[in-house]
């Protein structure tokens, strides 16, 4: 029994390798096709390079800090956000200090034009070539006597335009408003005056003054500034209302110190008696009369 099964083992299995030799020639596989690529035949020549030369840079020492500037590198480790949205690395906040402030505000000048309306003479307001326009020179003092449409080559101006109007005040006054434009050629520019009305320049002067000694300085305008030693002092905004100003000191490898400066008022210490044995109340006064 044991014979046959192996003879029967042994005939299915070649069998099977008939059917499946049959079965490969019957239905053969695809053949795989191997794609060569061309070759290339052209050929390059080299190109040869020239040899670059090797140049020894000195460098230079790195440049002294700027004085008022508060780092050497390109950014800034701390940068802030002013009130105009632009990044300072300046605080924009205060910050003050119980040490001196080494300087003190003495004054606060508003530089006139150099030409106010001081007033006008008229016969006829309809005719005016019979007025007379008074304008103060204020470089020399002296006052001129133009008539409309005049025109003077010594202090380079042109009178261009005349007017004279009557206002009505809510009191139920009247006032008279007198204008005049005139082309300045010295400032290169057209200027209106009116003759109740004081014309300055935008600039303001500041006078600020040393504390430990009598060294005076003027500042023309915000943003100005001056040194003492290595110390700056800029001027960062005037009012001249209420006659104060800004200033920030910069002290090196330190933070900006800023303070509000005002003037200081001056008291006459003649008009202060100290002997007080000299001094008579008002009682004592009204008594010595009796």
């Amino acid at each position: 029994m044991k014979n046959f099964n192996i003879k029967v083992t042994i005939a299915i299995s070649g069998g099977l390798l008939v059917f499946g030799l049959l079965f490969y020639f019957i239905f053969p596989s695809e053949k795989i096709v191997i794609s060569k690529s061309s070759m290339l035949t052209k050929k390059f020549n080299p190109i040869i390079l020239p040899q670059s030369a090797v140049n020894e840079v000195d460098w230079p020492e790195a440049m002294e800090q700027a004085k008022g500037e508060l780092y050497d590198l390109f950014t800034p480790p701390e940068i802030y956000l002013n009130a105009l949205g632009e990044f300072v690395f300046r605080t924009p906040y205060f910050i003050s200090s119980d040490d001196p402030f080494g300087i003190e505000l003495v004054e606060i000048n508003r530089n006139p034009y150099r030409f106010q309306l001081d007033g006008f003479i008229e016969e006829d307001r309809s005719d005016d070539s019979q007025t007379v326009i008074l304008i103060h020179s204020v470089e020399d003092g002296k006052s001129l006597r133009l008539s409309p449409n005049a025109s003077n080559s010594k202090y380079q101006i042109k009178l261009l335009d005349w007017s004279v109007r009557t206002i009505n005040e809510r009191d139920g006054n009247m006032r008279v408003v007198a204008n005049l434009k005139l082309q300045d050629y010295k400032l290169d520019r057209i200027v209106n005056l009116r003759h109740d009305k004081k014309l300055f320049e935008e600039k303001i002067s500041v006078v600020l003054a040393v504390e430990e000694s009598a060294e005076q300085y003027i500042l023309e305008g915000e943003n100005s500034s001056f040194f003492i030693g290595d110390i700056e002092y800029r001027l960062d905004a005037i009012d001249s209302e209420n006659q104060t100003v800004l200033v920030t000191k910069l002290i090196p490898d330190n933070d900006p110190i800023s303070e509000l400066l005002e003037i200081e008022a001056i008291v006459d210490n003649s008009k202060i008696e100290t002997d007080d044995s000299g001094n008579l109340d008002f009682e004592d006064a009204f008594d010595s009369f009796f």
